[in-house]
């Protein structure tokens, strides 16, 4: 079976190749913590790196803020989210009440090809932990969270998973302990294996013990990183 899994395969920005290219270029910048938050996203500059117009900057910067990793203000700019401690609990609490209950009440019955592609999603979660790549781990945990919803909810539930999804990767790029390990790759087995076998209370209880070590292994008390120099996202 051809298990499809190219990155950002599942997001519908409504932007163009060159523009999704960018988009991505910059989401990578902001997780691997290239680019901080509060980091200022001026067009002009941003169009001189990619060659690129600003008016295709301006697309992919509006495409991000509707993901809520960029905010743009009035009459100075775009810039890197920063979420504070308040934020970034209730993005949580929002995951939790969502995601625990497709798993105890499922839209839809899993499917044998959704069963191939959470595998893989899992094998490359498991290469990026035995790589120790942290900005991997991120992106494929999250993955995995979406791929779930879109195996047993809907296509909305599966929109706000991708946009919580996001939405949390920026928060542990910003606030996770030294040395924690978010979104274990073993939490993942488990509950896919719960799962299959259709033991919907249990997965609903592996979800939220799950999410909630996702919090536990945050530290809102410590400083966000300094803003990043844009050219930073060059470094590639």
């Amino acid at each position: 079976m051809n298990v499809m899994l190219a990155a950002g395969a599942l997001r519908d920005d409504g932007l163009i190749q060159e523009e999704s290219a960018i988009a991505q270029a910059l989401r990578d910048a902001i997780l691997e913590r290239r680019l901080g938050p509060g980091s200022r996203l001026p067009e002009e500059q941003l169009a001189e790196i990619f060659a690129s117009s600003r008016g295709r900057i301006r697309r992919v910067l509006l495409a991000l803020a509707r993901e809520h990793i960029v905010v743009i203000q009035p009459s100075r700019g775009a810039f890197v989210a920063s979420p504070d401690a308040a934020e970034a609990r209730a993005v949580l609490a929002a995951r939790r009440m969502i995601e625990v209950a497709v798993m105890e009440r499922p839209c839809q019955p899993l499917t044998e090809d959704a069963i191939a592609v959470l595998r893989a999603v899992t094998e490359e979660e498991r290469r990026a932990h035995a790589a120790h790549d942290s900005v991997a781990m991120i992106r494929w945990s999250g993955r995995f969270h979406l791929e779930l919803a879109l195996a047993l909810g809907n296509a909305v539930i599966a929109g706000i998973v991708s946009e919580l999804s996001l939405r949390t990767s920026l928060i542990i790029a910003i606030y996770e302990r030294q040395n924690a390990m978010c979104c274990l790759k073993a939490d993942h087995d488990l509950l896919l294996g719960t799962v299959c076998e259709q033991a919907w209370a249990e997965a609903g209880r592996l979800m939220s013990r799950h999410l909630l070590e996702i919090e536990q292994n945050l530290d809102f008390s410590s400083p966000a990183p300094p803003a990043s120099s844009l050219s930073l996202i060059l470094k590639r």
